[in-house]
């Protein structure tokens, strides 16, 4: 399949997208170099750029960088002078509706006829505005696409029919894209028999059994607190990535270059120098987490439709993973039993097998600097009569562990960064239902006011939010400070959707919304997917107290010059350095956009915009 850069399919030359929500009104700028041409061009960064919901005319003219990036965004370019300066000062621009200049006082979101609106600049550029929608792949081709669906479904205890076609993988990115939720619910129906009963037994470390024994030498895999182990100067290398459990082309891709181009086809040995000495995965195996599903889609096990298995990569010194809500589809059995075996601490000279495998699905790593917590959302995800819980509380067993053998508590004394690992999302700008239960756990166990760093998937994307402040929704009192990034872009394909309706609110700051189509197949016409991706985690020692300690790489897979996907050569997208304070605050040090094609989002106050003055963020002025 040939694979080429595309444009949003809601981008139009000479209009630009919009979206009104409850709270906002955005604008998608995306300066081109050539924006008549319907083939991809190069670009410069696109900007999303928010209001708030009572915005007028007035205030939105008076925004000298929407002009101006509204100018770019244009296929015909805007007068210029010799003097920047004097251009700056001579730009002006004026909504006008059916011929007619409107009042400035009016606000945006009062005008009916929005297919009508012009914008003016400079007399000689003319800009409409189109709506922001959720695009659908072609109805027809989608219908022809399903009408093998019975035949190709592994619905046979995660095993396809012995009449599906032979391919490459367990699955196909087009079949997990019209076959799963994010198709029609076809597979869901034919998965109740593994989804109906009781879970799998919720697993936890022997010193939460023993507690009485204050004599006991307990060993690190019997207390889920792990020592990070790396090089002699204290680097340690961690490669990160979620809802990687596709079994495709792209999961293999991923898992290749995790580990530094490592051919994974075959089970890995003796491990090599340039592996990164642990590898994280934080959750989801497709379709739902079937025991055969985990053999092929994360343990190499090729199946009898498929040319090869996919397999989960293992980091010099350990892997460890959490679960997510599709491992609970099954019930969690496929996660418990088969995959978690296989992971755990390993002995570099042998990486066939783990010399203490993992048996619970949350664990501490740490450092003289750091702790990085993996919390298990995906258990109490599990809901009998609906598809998901959207209500998720952590496992009162975890509440234990972090509290007696964790130690954390309001006054804990401990003053080392903390960095948590959830399936779920704490914040999300695309609307998905927030997991309100969670984050307020985890407050109630933290000082007042500390700020942590938070990874999580379950959105198939990548986006990065500005540090922000939870506020409680159970009147717990409890609220949570945090960094937050959305990591889920590892192995799942990602669609192009609407504009993130919740930008503003969420403190939207980054995301990657680079996309490419496939061109020779009839069911893939018109769709534009994302670039799947995983982080890389470098921990080190800092040269003095509050100097930076983890360095975070997010890449991507690229394309190669013959149209197809390469694990080579991994697009960066973007740097960031952190530190942590004497009182324990996870400190942002530097935050580098390296790719210039990452969406930045900005977020203009007005006089009109009532929570102007406690939501400023520091997201308008980030390169």
């Amino acid at each position: 399949m040939f694979r080429s850069r595309c444009h949003r399919p809601q981008h139009k030359p000479d209009s630009i997208e919009y979206h009104i929500s409850r709270s906002q009104i955005s604008f998608l700028l995306s300066p081109s170099t050539n924006n008549t041409s319907t083939k991809y061009s190069p670009r410069y960064r696109p900007v999303l750029i928010t209001f708030p919901l009572v915005v007028t005319l007035k205030e939105i003219l008076s925004q000298k960088d929407f002009i101006d990036l509204a100018s770019k965004h244009s296929s015909t370019p805007v007068s210029t002078t010799d003097n920047d300066d004097q251009q700056q000062q001579q730009n002006t621009a004026y909504f006008e509706l059916e011929g007619k200049i409107l009042d400035d006082n009016l606000r945006f979101s009062s005008i009916i006829l929005m297919k009508a609106l012009i914008l003016v600049i400079n007399e000689n550029t003319q800009l409409k505005f189109h709506e922001s929608k959720r695009i659908s792949p072609d109805p027809t081709a989608v219908a022809e696409h399903r009408k093998g669906l019975i035949s190709r479904l592994p619905i046979d205890n995660g095993h396809r029919p012995s009449t599906s076609k032979q391919q490459n993988y367990p699955n196909e990115s087009l079949d997990l894209l019209f076959d799963t939720l994010h198709g029609e619910l076809s597979y869901i129906t034919e998965y109740l028999k593994s989804h109906i009963g009781e879970r799998h037994d919720f697993t936890t470390y022997p010193i939460q059994l023993q507690k009485q024994d204050k004599t006991k030498q307990w060993n690190e895999w019997e207390t889920g607190i792990y020592k990070m182990c790396g090089d002699a100067d204290g680097t340690v290398n961690i490669a990160l990535a979620s809802d990687w459990g596709a079994g495709t082309m792209e999961s293999a891709l991923v898992a290749s270059s995790m580990m530094n181009g490592l051919d994974l086809s075959t089970q890995q040995q003796l491990a090599t120098p340039n592996l990164p000495h642990y590898s994280i995965h934080l959750g989801d195996i497709y379709y739902v987490g079937l025991p055969t599903e985990v053999q092929h889609c994360c343990l190499g096990v090729k199946p009898h439709w498929a040319e090869q298995g996919v397999r989960w990569p293992i980091g010099r010194n350990g892997s460890f993973t959490i679960p997510g809500n599709h491992e609970l589809y099954s019930r969690g059995f496929g996660y418990w039993d088969h995959f978690l075996p296989q992971l755990g601490l390993f002995n570099p000279e042998d990486l066939t097998q783990p010399t203490q495998p993992q048996n619970t699905s949350y664990w501490l790593l740490e450092n003289e600097q750091w702790r990085i917590i993996g919390l298990d959302t995906g258990y109490n995800s599990f809901a009998l009569i609906t598809i998901d819980n959207f209500s998720i509380k952590l496992p009162e067993e975890i509440m234990d562990w972090l509290k007696t053998v964790v130690g954390l508590s309001p006054q804990m004394t401990d003053k080392r960064g903390l960095l948590f690992f959830s399936h779920h999302q704490v914040v999300s700008a695309w609307d998905e239902k927030p997991y309100t239960e969670f984050p307020e756990q985890i407050a109630s166990l933290l000082p007042e006011g500390q700020t942590v760093l938070y990874l999580w998937g379950h959105e198939h994307r990548l986006s990065f939010y500005e540090k922000q402040t939870i506020e409680p929704m159970l009147n717990s009192g409890s609220k949570l400070s945090l960094y937050g990034r959305c990591i889920g872009n590892s192995g799942f394909p990602t669609l192009a959707t609407q504009l993130p309706i919740k930008a503003r609110e969420t403190k939207l700051l980054f995301y990657d919304d680079r996309l490419y189509n496939v061109e020779d197949k009839d069911a893939w016409s018109d769709m534009a997917l994302g670039f799947n991706g995983y982080v890389t985690m470098k921990f080190v020692r800092p040269k003095q107290a509050g100097d930076t300690s983890l360095y975070l790489t997010y890449k991507s897979l690229d394309l190669n010059t013959k149209g197809q996907l390469t694990a080579e050569n991994a697009t960066i997208l973007v740097n960031e350095e952190w530190a942590v304070d004497s009182n324990g605050n996870v400190i942002l040090v530097k935050l580098q956009p390296v790719n210039q094609e990452m969406t930045k989002s900005v977020h203009i106050n007005t006089n009109n915009d009532e929570s102007s003055s406690s939501n400023e963020s520091h997201c308008c002025t980030a390169s």
